[in-house]
This record gives structure tokens, C-alpha cells and sequence, in this order.
């Protein structure tokens, strides 16, 4: 994509596609001991939400050739510049209705990764293909599900969490409503 080769040849870094990672979908790390900046993104990841992430990692780049370091990673001057690449990025990029509407959104205030934005992820999500798993908050309270190898039983939602006790243990954990759970049963 001729955008990206723009940023490529203006910025310098070293680009690796990884396997999957759980914690992450993408990585900045500055230049150290005569290594370049090095970008990560998760290879799995569906076009738009990789190229997103791309864009998000590459506006990293960009914030420390300026800055140094001498700013916080998602501050308000790598929330600009990160704005501005994505705009360059969405008039170069067709993207699904659900998705330009969602990145609109987004502009207005980024967040420090898009999962962190839950109507973006969600919306990017849909591109993932067909899955058994749904959004926490999309289930009804009462309702059992499984999240990372245990059982669990949905509660209240406070303000972003979902209240949710582990049935083996009886203890309360709070999970993100936007946290992909499996195996509903009947309340």
C-alpha cells in the first residue's frame, strides 16, 4: 500500500508480523544498541484491524523521531499524530461502512489501543470470521459462560465491568464486558 511505503521510507523502523499474542495485538520499541525501532503487529489479525494497529504502532514511531521519549506513549502528541495518520489512512482506504463510522468515532478521542475503544473492537471483530464466542455483554445476567478455561456465572455491569463469580470458587471477578465468553446456557 503506497501509504504505508510513505511511512516506511519517512520513518525508520524494522516491521515484524507475529503469531498471535493474547496481551497485545501490536508493539512499538525505540531504537536501542544500534538497532532500529522495531514495530510488531499480530499476523492473525483481519485487514482493517491489522492496518489500524499498523497505523497506531507507525504513529509511535513518528511520535518518538520528535519527541524523544521526552512525552507519554499515548499522550496527547501521539493521540495528533496517531489522528492525523489515521485520516491520511481512511482517504486512502475503502473501508466497511460499520468500520469508517466506528474509526469517525475513534478520531475524536483515541485510545491507547483498540480494544480499548469497545465499539471499534466489537465492530472489527465482525471481520474475524464465523465464531462460537460472544461479548460478555451481550449475554444476560444470570447466564453461565466460560472465559480462559473456567466457569463463570454473569452479574451486575458497574460503569465498563462486568460483576461475574467463578463457580468453582465462588469468587467475584470483574471481566470487560467486551471480554469473548463461550458455551451460553440457559438462565
Amino acid at each position: 500500500m503506497p501509504l504505508i511505503q510513505q511511512w516506511y521510507g519517512q520513518l525508520p523502523f524494522h516491521l515484524r508480523i507475529t503469531k498471535a499474542r493474547k496481551t497485545k495485538f501490536g508493539d512499538f520499541r525505540p531504537a536501542f544498541q544500534g538497532k532500529p525501532n522495531r514495530v510488531s503487529v499480530n499476523g492473525d489479525l483481519n485487514k482493517y484491524h491489522f492496518l489500524i494497529t499498523l497505523t497506531h504502532e507507525i504513529a509511535h514511531v513518528a511520535c518518538w523521531e520528535q519527541f524523544k521519549g521526552r512525552v507519554n506513549p499515548h499522550g496527547i502528541e501521539w493521540k495528533l499524530i496517531y489522528s492525523d495518520m489515521l485520516k491520511q489512512l481512511m482517504a486512502k482506504v475503502t473501508f466497511p461502512t460499520d468500520i469508517a463510522t466506528a474509526l469517525k468515532k475513534h478520531l475524536k478521542l483515541p485510545k491507547a489501543s483498540s480494544c480499548s475503544d469497545p465499539n471499534l473492537y466489537k465492530v472489527l471483530k465482525r471481520y474475524n470470521g464465523e465464531s462460537e464466542l460472544v461479548f460478555l455483554d451481550s449475554i444476560l445476567e444470570g447466564q453461565e459462560f466460560d472465559f480462559q478455561e473456567r466457569h463463570f456465572k454473569r452479574g451486575k455491569k458497574r460503569r465498563t465491568r462486568i460483576e461475574c463469580v467463578e463457580l468453582k470458587t465462588n469468587k467475584v471477578y470483574l471481566i470487560s464486558g467486551h471480554a469473548e465468553v463461550g458455551k451460553l446456557t440457559d438462565v
